[in-house]
């Protein structure tokens, strides 16, 4: 009797740790995603001033992914989001775009596009990337839940 009781509450506490660790693990993913679509933007950003030449950035919201290019399409390189995180929304120059992708510039001054692009967990989180339009430098803004 008092096996079948131990098995039990084992068994109990393995499906409490389970769900918390999926749901971290959906966090860890968010976060991961965000500072990589982050790092992207520094990037184009970085390359534009460095080489003297526009970068674009791509969101593309069916294919989950971004890439990154000069202005004539050459040397794309892509990013591709993992399966549970998705963009959610995604903005140019504070107006939500209804199509497919984004083309975010980066421009050979600093400066680039005002976008943003909302990234969602599985589990309902929600983390803003935003560039800063005079700067072209990006952000990351924590979307607060409504309970």
């Amino acid at each position: 009797m008092e096996l079948l009781l131990v098995m039990l509450l084992l068994a109990l506490v393995a499906a409490v740790s389970y769900t918390s660790l999926l749901r971290g693990s959906s966090s860890l993913h968010l976060r991961t995603s965000s500072r990589d679509v982050l790092n992207t933007f520094r990037y184009a950003r970085e390359r534009a001033v460095s080489e003297q030449t526009g970068m674009i950035v791509t969101v593309d919201v069916d294919n989950q992914a971004l890439t990154l290019s000069n202005n004539l399409g050459d040397d794309p390189k892509t990013l591709a989001l993992p399966s549970d995180v998705k963009i959610n929304r995604i903005a140019l120059s504070g107006e939500e775009v209804t199509d497919s992708s984004m083309t975010v510039r980066f421009l050979p001054n600093g400066s680039a596009d005002e976008a943003e692009v909302l990234l969602q967990s599985e589990s309902g989180l929600q983390l803003d990337i935003i560039t800063d339009p005079l700067t072209g430098g990006a952000r990351i803004e924590t979307i607060q839940r409504a309970n």
